[in-house]
């Protein structure tokens, strides 16, 4: 009896794992579409998505917003801002006829933050004059300070009618792992943003 039991166990445990074996193994083989791809990436834009926003921050606005420094309530509230109307529509997509390229025309639309900067240089220009040699202030709470203004005009643009939306063609190039990958520019990203430009 104890024999049957100690079979019985071994073969459950065996199936479990080929079980978890035979799923990894499938979700490997699971071709990435270059639609499911441009997708997570307007997707990720949205929520923060880190996970999938990480693959782009060879992108120099995809990198300052995920790993700038400062008060994290003010980051915050640039980033939600940024993104709280921004929408998307995945038009189409096309693939060469030898799969390995493909174009996706993604239609955009966010609030109009080009005249951010502008505003942002004029307060805090005013609040360094008034500020800087007073004495009361070190160089990290007037940064502090800079950070707080510019994420208050970020704010204030956001809740401005939107933009027109304007279509993207976003280019993708199949990879060796059998997914794709999309190639994101920095027109693409000032059009995504707005024209929302970060000061430095």
């Amino acid at each position: 009896m104890k024999k049957i039991i100690a079979i019985v166990m071994i073969l459950a445990a065996a199936s479990g794992l080929w079980g978890c074996s035979m799923k990894d193994f499938t979700q490997t083989l699971t071709i990435t579409e270059p639609e499911q791809v441009t997708e997570a990436f307007f997707e990720g834009l949205k929520k923060k998505d880190t996970d999938t926003l990480i693959l782009y921050t060879q992108n120099e606005d995809i990198n300052m917003l995920l790993h700038s420094a400062g008060n994290k309530e003010d980051l915050d509230l640039i980033y939600n801002s940024l993104f709280k109307n921004f929408t998307y529509k995945i038009d189409s997509v096309e693939k060469n006829q030898a799969e390995t390229a493909a174009t996706a025309q993604v239609q955009v639309c966010n609030s109009d933050f080009s005249g951010v900067l502008k505003d942002y240089n004029k307060e805090a220009y005013s609040y360094m004059e008034d500020n800087l040699y007073t004495g009361k202030n070190s160089k990290k709470s007037l940064n502090k300070k800079c950070l707080s203004i510019f994420a208050k005009q970020v704010e204030k643009a956001s809740q401005a009618a939107l933009g027109e939306p304007q279509t993207l063609t976003v280019k993708l190039t199949k990879n060796d792992n059998y997914s794709w990958d999309m190639e994101l520019t920095e027109e693409m990203m000032e059009i995504i943003m707005g024209g929302l430009i970060i000061p430095v």
